[in-house]
């Protein structure tokens, strides 16, 4: 089995790398992106992504493994080159901490062979450690990237004929919602849904988050650190989930408390409980999606970092039951999503130009334990069909800091899927803790 092999060289060989350019250069006028206040604020990190997708069949043209592997290559390569001139600043390199230049160096794009079946990394024991086996070496949330693209994709073919895709996209252009959209269009191109991107997706830049009330940032504030976290996969069904939230609804008078909001409460309390609250106080803050808040409307299809925060608080110990914490979310959703202008009153802006003036890191407080809630549910990563089917599993690799959770849909819909981020000594206790064990698939 690879169970013992995953840091051998010899499992992994790689075939190819190549830069994948768009076909058609960018038009000058759109040779200088401008990134935003809430851009520049993040690091030259990368969200990574990867798709693994069972035995791929073999078509008549491909009589050999290795024939179907740059088959399946070229495919990829060509749809990525025609989804570049849509998504051109991925294409680009930074300039600067303010500005992409649009100037066509392409992405980079390798093709892999991994000496063993998929099975045997998707059910290795430490399975988010084995996963980033299809992700090249060290660059998932790398802070740099010494060969300076915004846009990496890897193609990984395993013994059984099972392949991986992972993609790893710069932050500093776009969110979580920016990936899914570049994610099916280029999918949709590779399995000839759309030859072309129909509905173009809308770069925002510096137009709704500018630098010109706080200045522009000359260096990046938020970096990735991944030196004192592990990850573990957490799987919620949805008949638990359903039982979970009707007794929180019950006992917090909450109504209809979401899947979201029910399982960041009982991961919260849990990680307050393994680190034995060292601290006074401790909080909660999700990370949220604004384009739909902001007035006009932003579509899903704007690309950027479009993000607010939202924040609850726990210092007694009462405060850390689940249903005091739902209600306490509730209200904050309330009052942050739907009474305040995300432009004018961002509370993501407002707590980074707080730090700046005090000299700190963001959220930073020796007497406050800070966890971070990342809701990727409703974008349907399950659904990222290049022309094999959905994929079996949806992989985020580990990082990028500790104290962090991933909200995931659960192979597409059918529960939630967390990836959380702890300290190593805070892990063993957390995935230990009855009350989250008692929500988890059998």
């Amino acid at each position: 089995m690879a169970f013992a092999l995953l840091s051998s060289p010899s499992l992994v060989s790689i075939c190819d790398k190549t830069s994948i350019k768009p076909p058609s250069p960018t038009p000058p006028t759109l040779r200088y992106h401008k990134l935003s206040f809430i851009d520049q604020f993040i690091g030259h990190i990368y969200i990574p992504f990867a798709f693994f997708y069972p035995k791929v069949q073999q078509r008549e043209e491909s009589n050999n493994s290795h024939n179907e592997l740059s088959h399946i290559a070229h495919l990829l390569q060509t749809s990525l080159s025609q989804t570049l001139v849509s998504y051109y600043p991925y294409a680009g390199k930074l300039r600067d901490n303010s500005t992409v230049d649009c100037n066509d160096m392409g992405a980079e794009f390798s093709i892999v062979r991994i000496k063993c079946h998929m099975s045997e990394i998707l059910d290795h024991p430490d399975a988010s450690h084995a996963e980033s086996i299809v992700f090249p070496k060290d660059l998932p949330w790398a802070n740099n990237y010494e060969a300076g693209n915004l846009l990496i994709a890897q193609v990984s073919k395993f013994d059984c004929g099972g392949i991986a895709i992972s993609v790893c996209l710069s932050h500093k252009i776009g969110d979580g919602c920016s990936v899914i959209n570049f994610l099916n269009d280029w999918s949709g191109i590779t399995c000839g849904h759309n030859t072309n991107i129909t509905l173009a997706p809308r770069f925002v830049g510096d137009s709704i988050f500018s630098t010109q009330k706080y200045g522009p940032l000359i260096a990046p504030l938020m970096e990735s650190n991944v030196s004192e976290c592990v990850q573990k996969r957490f799987i919620f069904p949805t008949a638990k989930l359903d039982a979970f939230r009707a007794k929180v609804a019950a006992e917090s008078g909450v109504e209809n408390p979401t899947r979201t909001e029910v399982v960041s409460a009982l991961l919260f309390k849990c990680a307050i409980k393994a680190a034995s609250n060292t601290t006074t106080t401790s909080k909660l803050v999700h990370f949220l999606n604004v384009r739909t808040m902001l007035k006009p409307r932003l579509p899903r299809r704007a690309i950027g970092n479009i993000l607010s925060v939202l924040s609850t608080t726990a210092t007694k110990e009462q405060d850390i039951e689940i249903p005091t914490l739902v209600r306490n979310l509730r209200k904050e959703l309330f009052e942050v999503a739907y009474t305040k202008d995300q432009v004018e009153q961002n509370e993501f802006i407002l707590e980074v130009v707080e730090s700046i003036k005090k000299g700190k890191i963001l959220f930073e407080d020796e007497n406050c334990s800070v966890y971070f809630c990342s809701n990727l549910c409703k974008y349907p990563y399950y659904n990222v069909d290049f022309g094999w089917g959905k994929p079996e599993r949806v992989s985020i690799p580990n990082g990028p800091f500790k104290n962090l959770f991933f909200f995931m849909d659960y192979q597409n819909g059918r529960g939630l899927e967390a990836r959380v981020m702890l300290k190593k000594q805070h892990m063993s206790e957390f995935e230990r803790d009855e009350e989250l064990l008692h929500q988890l698939i059998d």
